[in-house]
């Protein structure tokens, strides 16, 4: 059996607390804060159609916390904003919903939410949305009530107006059938009248 040098022994007792100290001292590897991972619309992309809501995508969990996470997507002109409700948390996502997209150009989404180590993550992304997305988003106008009935009104006079028109051209009203039938009794009374009077003169 070995034994030990009561010197080596003796100096290692002696390091100890400083090999103790140095390890406690000793800088650790930096814990890794949660991190956006993911989005919709991506950084950076161009649309073909405009999109109705924004997601954001993170490697863990974000807390729910009520002052904590906020999202927000602001226009072209850099004043109108978009977002509309409240945050939809789901997993590891995190969504809102969006106004109709009503001008062409670069948008910015800013978020600010809350990680599962208490730690804030905050960051801001764009994309961009062409013309003629924006036009193909934009609500058909529907005509008012009033010209609904206006145009009805002057469909049925039109209708009416052909109605007698076509009546003119394609046979003889009733008024002039009259006028025939009048001209017929006088007539044939005339020739009733001649007779009668041709008779009596020749007996």
């Amino acid at each position: 059996m070995t034994t030990q040098n009561p010197a080596v022994r003796t100096a290692a007792l002696a390091l100890a607390p400083f090999t103790a100290a140095a390890l406690a001292l000793a800088p650790s590897p930096a814990l890794a804060h949660d991190v956006l991972t993911g989005s919709t619309p991506e950084d950076g992309e161009t649309l073909e159609a405009a999109p109705e809501e924004v997601v954001l995508t993170f490697n863990n969990e974000p807390l729910e916390t009520g002052d904590g996470n906020a999202v927000s997507v602001t226009g072209p002109d850099e004043e109108t904003t978009y977002e509309t409700g409240d945050l939809v948390f789901d997993g590891n996502e995190v969504s809102t919903e969006l106004e109709p997209l009503d001008q062409a150009g670069d948008y910015t989404i800013g978020f600010r939410v809350v990680s599962s180590d208490g730690h804030p993550i905050q960051e801001s992304l764009t994309f961009t949305v062409p013309e003629e997305a924006v036009a193909d988003a934009a609500p058909e106008e529907e005509p008012e009530a009033g010209e609904d009935a206006q145009e009805e009104d002057t469909g049925d006079a039109a209708e009416d107006t052909a109605t007698e028109e076509a009546a003119d051209e394609g046979g003889i009203s009733g008024t002039t059938v009259g006028i025939i039938v009048a001209v017929a009794v006088v007539a044939l009374a005339a020739v009733v009248l001649v007779a009668v009077r041709v008779r009596k003169s020749t007996q």
